[in-house]
């Protein structure tokens, strides 16, 4: 026997089939048969179909032949998943359970859209394994993110690229409610900004720095995704950092 993600209810299964990675029932399948309207069909050639959900407009991107549905929004036959919740109460959000998961799921995406940002590219869509009932990614498996070429219009699935500069910066920008730190290129913090994000405070150091610093908030916070009421203290991690927050303020 196994269960449905979204309600939960154990069914033989024969009686489950796969939706954005997960098994659902029959009945939670109807729900949202309609939810997902096609907006590219393999653009460009590539083997992928970008979809944006009718409920909330966020898009996701799925290999042709699958089925799925959004990343971000649950339903009335959704029940609460006690490690989400686990993880709102950690972030101290004081919405519904639906409220504070679909939050959480929102806030994931648009952190997972940020880290793809690139000079010439614009992000079209991602795929996370795990979301909507999950408020982090449970496997690898995803349809990847893609983005258009601002010149050209090609369509391709882009990856994360290591940069060579000496200098990185590590940041801490604010998604509503929730704090989120990290470290990058500009680029990166040019694409929180772009995706919804306030700029807390971003510094800039040295590369190697910059990391042993990320780390260092890390082991103190656990998660990069924490409660906008946590003492994320950036120069106490990276005394020497040059505050260039003002760089990524939105005019």
């Amino acid at each position: 026997m196994k269960q449905c993600i979204n309600c939960m209810t154990r069914l033989p299964r024969k009686e489950l089939q796969e939706v954005a990675w997960c098994r659902l029932c029959a009945p939670c399948r109807q729900v949202t048969a309609d939810q997902m309207k096609l907006l590219h069909d393999r653009p460009g050639g590539a083997d992928v179909q970008i979809y944006r959900c009718g409920w909330c407009g966020t898009t996701r991107s799925c290999g042709p032949g699958f089925r799925t549905r959004c990343l971000v929004c649950l339903d009335d036959r959704s029940v609460p998943d006690p490690a989400v919740q686990r993880i709102a109460a950690r972030l101290d959000l004081t919405g519904t359970w639906r409220e504070n998961s679909e939050l959480i799921a929102a806030t994931t995406v648009k952190i997972r859209l940020a880290k793809y940002e690139q000079p010439g590219w614009t992000v079209l869509a991602t795929d996370v394994h795990g979301l909507p009932w999950t408020g982090f990614r449970w496997l690898t498996k995803s349809h990847g993110t893609w983005g258009r070429n601002d010149d050209s219009g090609e369509v391709a699935l882009l990856r994360k690229r290591s940069r060579p500069e000496e200098t990185q910066l590590l940041y801490l920008v604010r998604y509503g409610k929730v704090l989120k730190f990290g470290r990058g290129p500009a680029e990166r913090v040019h694409g929180h900004v772009r995706h919804g994000a306030v700029p807390v405070l971003v510094l800039s150091g040295r590369r190697q720095e910059v990391a042993v610093a990320r780390d260092r908030l890390k082991r103190l916070h656990h998660s990069e995704l924490v409660s906008q009421r946590a003492p994320v203290d950036l120069f106490a991690v990276l005394p020497d950092g040059e505050d260039v927050t003002d760089r990524f303020t939105r005019s």
